[in-house]
């Protein structure tokens, strides 16, 4: 008797923590179907592993998810675990609030989320099985400065996992959110900011696995950084901008 080979669902496969969670699943013995926009990137690691397909997805296009996941489900392919890894981070305050980075940045990071779980779950429930997780942030603790286009989006993303999650529970599936620090990839290499407790992808790939390994619903590190913005939220707003501030430091960017 064969046994059965688990499949994994990476969005936001071509780069930083999404490659990097690619490889550890092969390595694990997983089949990997890797999407994203860059479809040379895509081809790439398809080649460097014999287990991963790839499927070129813009998460920013309704009919391209729903086209992914109606080709999934036709090859057989529906995954058992879904990892939501898409994401833009523009760095600045006021200087970002435009239409061109912030509708961007909602779109990337929230509603492609939204339009992934919107069509996938149907399929997951009626099977009686399946785990999806959303890669958040930090950041959505609460407002944090420079971020005032991408805070938000994944603000949005931790209240919909928390607002989602005992639909999930009633379907036998699993959700989890993730919350990561500052982690060393694409976004973060030209950035200026203050970094506390950085991380490589791979690192953080790891711990991002072995917490979806124990269906964990919150997986958020470095400790450090975790305790101390859960701290934040629950000071009263004067002390909550005093410190903010801080970090900002005296030359701030609007």
């Amino acid at each position: 008797m064969s046994s059965y080979t688990k499949i994994a669902w990476i969005i936001g496969a071509t780069s930083g923590i999404g490659e990097e969670l690619c490889k550890l699943y092969v390595a694990d013995g997983w089949k990997v179907v890797a999407s994203g926009r860059r479809v040379e990137r895509l081809e790439t690691l398809a080649k460097a592993h014999s287990s991963v397909k790839a499927l070129p997805v813009d998460v920013t296009d309704k009919e391209q998810i729903e086209h992914a996941v109606q080709r999934l489900e036709a090859e057989d392919l529906l995954p058992d675990l879904t990892v939501y890894c898409s994401g833009v981070f523009h760095v600045g305050g006021l200087s970002t609030l435009t239409d061109d980075v912030c509708v961007n940045a909602m779109d990337t990071n929230y509603f492609g989320a939204v339009r992934t779980i919107h069509n996938l779950f149907p399929l997951l429930k009626e099977r009686g099985s399946g785990q999806i997780a959303i890669i958040s942030s930090l950041s959505g603790y609460g407002g944090l400065p420079y971020a005032a286009s991408y805070g938000p989006t994944k603000a949005a993303l931790i209240n919909l996992c928390e607002a989602l999650k005992p639909s999930f529970d009633r379907a036998n599936l699993s959700l989890s959110v993730i919350n990561p620090g500052f982690v060393k990839t694409a976004m973060t290499e030209n950035s200026s900011l203050p970094m506390p407790f950085i991380i490589g992808a791979q690192g953080a790939a790891r711990r991002i696995k072995k917490g979806l390994d124990r269906k964990t619903f919150e997986i958020a590190f470095p400790f450090p950084l975790v305790a101390a913005l859960k701290l934040l939220r629950f000071m009263p707003y004067w002390a909550y901008f005093r410190l903010v501030g801080l970090s900002a430091g005296k030359r701030g960017r609007s």
